[in-house]
C-alpha cells in the first residue's frame, strides 16, 4: 500500500476503490498498521480490532469486484468511540473499571455504517463515562491524555478525544464521536478537522452510553466537511423497530446517577 493515500479525503478514498485502484483489503491492513505502531504515540486508541477489521474488507472487496458498490463509504476504514457497544470488542466508556465490558450487539451507528460497507478498524479513547465524572481533566482516562499531533504538549479536547487524535494523525480516514456540549466539535477544533455534530434525534443513539437524554448526539470527525456529509449520510434516519430484548439492553447504557450534561 503506497503512503499517498495518507490524508486523503474520504471522497478520494472511495474513487481510488471504486475503481479499484486501491483494495479495501490493503487499504484496511495500511490503517491497521498505523494504528497498532502509531497509536500508542498519542493514547488515542484503545483496541485494534484487526480480525474483524480484515473480514469486513475482504467482503468489501468481493462485493467491489462483483459490481455491487454499496456506496462512498464502501471498503473506508474507521474508528468510533469507546462508548458505542460493538460485539467484536469490548466497550470501556473510557473507564477501567468497564475495561472488560462486553455487549453482544452492535451499535445503531455501527450497524449503519456496516450497511454502507465501512471498515471498522479500531475502538478509540475518551474521557471516562463521557466526561459524567469531570470533563476538564485530560488524564481522566484509563487509557492516558490523547496527545494532539500538532502539539506533543497540547491536548486534544474532550471527550472525544481519541477520535480526533486519530483522524488527525491519520489513523483513520474518519472517526465516530459524541457530543452532549462540545465533545465532537472541541476536538475537532483543536485537531484542525471538520466535525459535524447533528441535530437532536437525526442519528440513531441506541447502543451509545448515555449522559443526558436530551443533549447526547453522535456524529463524525473527518477530514473536510464533504467527509463529514457522506458519514451523516450514511447514519442518519429513522430508528429500527426494536424488540423487547433489545430495549432491555438499552437499560446496561442508561445515563449515570447524577451526570452532568458536560460532554
Amino acid at each position: 500500500m503506497k503512503a499517498d493515500v495518507l490524508f486523503r479525503p474520504v471522497r478520494e478514498l472511495s474513487e481510488l476503490v471504486r475503481a479499484r485502484q486501491v483494495s479495501p483489503v490493503e487499504l484496511a491492513e495500511f490503517y491497521l498498521d498505523r494504528l497498532e505502531r502509531i497509536g500508542p504515540r498519542y493514547n488515542a486508541v484503545v483496541t485494534v480490532m484487526r480480525e474483524h477489521a480484515l473480514v469486513q474488507a475482504r467482503r468489501a472487496e468481493g462485493e467491489i469486484a462483483a459490481g455491487r458498490w454499496r456506496g462512498p463509504l464502501h471498503g473506508i476504514p474507521y474508528g468510533a468511540k469507546d462508548l458505542l457497544a460493538t460485539a467484536a470488542a469490548p466497550t470501556t466508556w473510557g473507564a477501567a473499571p468497564y475495561r472488560e465490558q462486553r455487549f453482544d450487539f452492535d451499535a445503531t451507528v455501527i450497524r449503519k455504517l456496516e450497511a454502507a460497507g465501512a471498515v471498522l478498524c479500531a475502538k478509540l479513547a475518551m474521557i471516562e463515562l463521557a466526561g459524567g465524572m469531570g470533563y476538564r481533566q485530560p488524564h481522566a482516562s484509563f487509557s492516558g491524555p490523547c496527545i494532539n499531533p500538532w502539539d506533543a504538549q497540547a491536548w486534544t479536547g474532550g471527550s472525544s478525544s481519541g477520535s480526533g487524535a486519530a483522524v488527525a494523525s491519520g489513523l483513520v480516514p474518519f472517526a465516530i464521536g459524541s457530543e452532549t456540549w462540545g465533545s465532537i466539535l472541541s476536538p475537532a477544533g483543536y485537531c484542525g478537522l471538520a466535525g459535524l455534530r447533528p441535530t437532536y434525534g437525526r442519528v440513531s443513539r441506541h447502543g451509545a452510553m448515555a449522559l443526558c437524554w436530551t443533549l447526547d448526539k453522535l456524529g463524525p470527525l473527518a477530514l473536510t466537511a464533504d467527509d463529514c456529509g457522506l458519514v451523516l449520510d450514511a447514519i442518519a434516519g429513522p430508528i429500527p423497530t426494536i424488540r423487547r430484548r433489545a430495549i432491555a439492553r438499552i437499560a446496561t447504557t442508561r445515563p449515570m446517577p447524577g451526570a452532568s450534561a458536560s460532554a
